[in-house]
This record gives C-alpha cells, structure tokens and sequence, in this order.
C-alpha cells in the first residue's frame, strides 16, 4: 500500500461516513427510515449522480483501481458483520415457539409466495441480467430468496412507533419476519454454495455446504449454546476490561469463518453466533457489551454500509430491458409479500384489516435486503443492473411499510396502550 492510497482510502472514508450520518439525519426529520436517508445520499455520491455531474471529481476521489476498491471493501464486509450481529443479538426466537396459528400460515403464505414470484421471474430475466457463468437455475433461487426476505429491525421499530409491538398483530408481523430472516439466511446459504469459484456447479462444495450448515444449526442448538454461555461465564471472572466484547466478537468470526470454510456465506455463521449471544443465559451480564457494539456499528460501520452500498449502485445501469425488469421486480416483491402474508393472516382468523396490517409490516425489506444485493454482486450471481434492481426493492419497501401499515392500523383498533418491552434493542436499520 502506497502513501497516497492510505490518504485516498482515509478521505473515502471520511466522507462516505459523514455524508451517510448528513442522510440519516435528514431523513430522521423527515420522518422517514434513517438507512433511507444514508443510502440515498451514498447513492448521490455514485454514479448515478456525482459520476454524471463531475465525472472527473468521481474518478478523482473514487478510483476504478481494484487495491484501492478493495480496501472499501473490507470496512464494507465489517459494516456487514455488524450489521448481521447487532440483528442476530436482537433477535427472539421465542416469538416464533409462541406462534399461533395465524402467524404460522401468514409465515408460509408470506415467504412462499414472494419465494415463488421470484424464481419465475429470475426464470425468465434476460441472461444478460445474469452473472457470467451463473446458470438461471442459481440465479433464479438467488432473486427468490431476495424477494422473500424481511427486515426485522426496520419492523420492530416502525412497530414501536405505532406502539403495536406487543398486539397480536405486532406479535404475529415479528415471529413470522424472525421466521422469514432464519429460513432465508439458510436457503442463501445453500444457493451460495451451488457454485464454485469458477461459477460451475461442484457436487462437493454443494454436499459440504448442506451438511455443514444442518451440522452447525444441529451443533448451534445443542452443544454449542453451553459452550457460548460457559465462555461468557468465564469471560465475566476475568479482570480485563471489555473482556465480554471480546467474546462476542470472538464468537461471531469464529462462527463466520466456520460457514465461509464450508462453502457457505459468513452471514449465516454470523447471524447464528448473535442467536447464540442473545440465546444465552448470561445476556443480561452482557448488555453492556452489547450496547458498546451497537453503539461502534451504528455510529461508523453501519452508515459506511449503506453509503457505500449507494456508491456502487448505479441506476444508469436500468436501461433497455433492464428498466421494465426492474419495475416488474419492485411489484411482484409487494405484491408476494402483501398478498401472501395477508392471505395466511386472514386464513389463521384475523380481521380483513388486521391481515392487510401484517402483510403491509412484513413487506419491508430494508438492511437485509441490501446485505444480499452485496453478497450476490461479490460472488458474481448479480450483474450492475441486476443489483440495482434489488437495490431499489430495498428502498420502494422500506418506504412503503410505515404508511401502509399506519393506514391500516387506522382501519382497525390495531394499536396498543400497553408499556413497551422492546423486543429489538437495535435502530431501525
């Protein structure tokens, strides 16, 4: 690394992080999602617009140099690990033992569908929206994961705001979003280890990727929580200051390394060691840890995140058929989620308008469905236009929740005025 490369990739950083904490804090007063405001001015600064506008400043402080990109790109897969942890920390798999029917069928109705709806459409994408190499098969399982995925912080919180968060309805929208985000990190997991490297499917990676992934969910649930709560226990004697914070990270590398080592993306191996984390008995010894690393994500990591995630997208890309592809995109990703979650709702015995609340809640897709627009670009399953497209899901949806869910709510008495317990301690990401 060069003198001037450090300087470029301090600068870079500096301003992605202050321009995405400007965007946030503009959409805070909006009222509107603060990954919205953060992504949107990333987004600014990309191509879509700072690269028309002053293609020679882009160049300048953005370069196409692969060592220069590449060291964004690792405070970029941080910014994920962050993100993956401080969403598998919050996350309470109690909501999904105390399921009642109607959050079973909204569940299965609400994934299977947008599931569905996906793969046809990736069926049927143009192949020059695909990878080179990828097969359509590959492709097609990728984009019906994406459209089936929920945004459980970005739920949680627009839930608070509407203080529905321990109705039946916020109960029934949480147990089944935590149910969307488990099953879909696993079934990304699988569709990450259909390929190798040379983007041909290898029978070996494959049977690695599914017996390792049954292997550790097995492993995570039986042995593996004794073994996280004996090393928080024991973390918790020691005399070394943040010794717990230690642990944690600790855990969800380790788990992240094991996934990556078994063909399998680490934000499954991340997200499992959060669980584990938020599983454990000794989490209340943990909570300040815990609050130290949100705080260090959601003040520098996360925003770098999302900025940089604005950055590499590039909606000048949408043209041609591209465009058309991408609209359809946007509302079949509505519609799968609106119509199947509202559909199971109403088939589990709820209202007409408590079924539209929870399919309107479950339609948000936010921080997640950025992490897997990067994680499809990076192995190769997305091209430039084809992770805008996902991109832009990401915005329409996250938009899109809180109205919807607020109208709905004034249709029915949806709403609550019984205390909070918050059933996420994270932002609205």
């Amino acid at each position: 690394m060069t003198e001037h490369q450090l300087f470029l990739y301090l600068a870079e950083v500096v301003v992605l992080v202050a321009v995405a904490r400007l965007g946030g804090e503009i959409a805070l007063r909006l009222g509107i999602p603060q990954v919205i405001g953060e992504l949107a001015l990333g987004l600014c600064l990309g191509p879509s617009l700072f690269g028309v506008l002053w293609p020679g400043g882009f160049n300048a402080l953005f370069p196409a140099d692969p060592s220069q990109r590449n060291l964004l790109d690792i405070t970029y897969w941080l910014g994920v690990v962050f993100l993956v942890l401080i969403a598998g920390v919050g996350t309470k798999l109690r909501l999904v033992r105390t399921s009642q029917r109607a959050a079973v069928a909204s569940w299965a109705c609400g994934f299977l569908l947008p599931f569905a709806l996906g793969f046809a459409l990736g069926w049927f994408t143009p192949a020059d929206l695909i990878g080179p190499g990828i097969s359509r098969g590959v492709f097609s399982l990728f984009f019906g994961t994406a459209l089936s995925i929920s945004a459980i912080p970005v739920i949680a919180r627009i839930l608070m705001d509407l203080n529905m968060l321990n109705t039946k309805v916020g109960a029934i929208i949480m147990s089944s979003a935590v149910a969307d985000d488990t099953v879909g990190w696993i079934v990304l997991a699988v569709v990450t280890g259909l390929a190798s490297a040379e983007h041909q499917v290898d029978k070996g990676a494959v049977a690695t990727a599914l017996i390792g992934t049954a292997a550790l969910l097995v492993f995570t649930f039986t042995i593996g929580q004794r073994l996280v709560d004996a090393t928080i226990r024991r973390s918790l004697r020691l005399k070394s200051p943040h010794m717990q914070a230690t642990v944690m990270f600790l855990i969800v590398f380790a788990a992240g390394a094991f996934t990556q080592w078994i063909h399998v993306h680490l934000v499954l191996g991340v997200f499992i060691g959060g669980l584990l984390i938020s599983r454990s008995k000794e989490r209340k010894a943990m909570r300040a840890s815990r609050d130290a690393v949100r705080e260090i994500g959601f003040a520098f990591f996360i925003p770098f995140f999302f900025a940089y995630t604005g950055l590499k997208t590039d909606f000048t890309t949408l043209t041609g058929h591209a465009l058309p592809i991408a609209i359809l995109a946007v509302v079949l990703a509505c519609l799968g989620k609106l119509i199947g979650a509202s559909l199971g709702a109403r088939i589990g015995g709820l209202s007409t308008w408590e079924s539209l609340g929870v399919g309107s809640g479950r339609n948000a897709r936010g921080a997640m469905e950025l992490v897997i627009a990067g994680i499809g670009l990076s192995i190769g399953i997305l091209t430039e236009p084809s992770y805008a497209t996902v991109v832009l899901i990401a915005i329409v949806t996250t938009l899109m929740a809180g109205p919807m869910l607020r109208f709905c709510a004034k249709r029915s008495d949806l709403a609550s005025s019984s205390g909070q317990e918050s059933v996420l301690e994270v932002e609205a990401i």
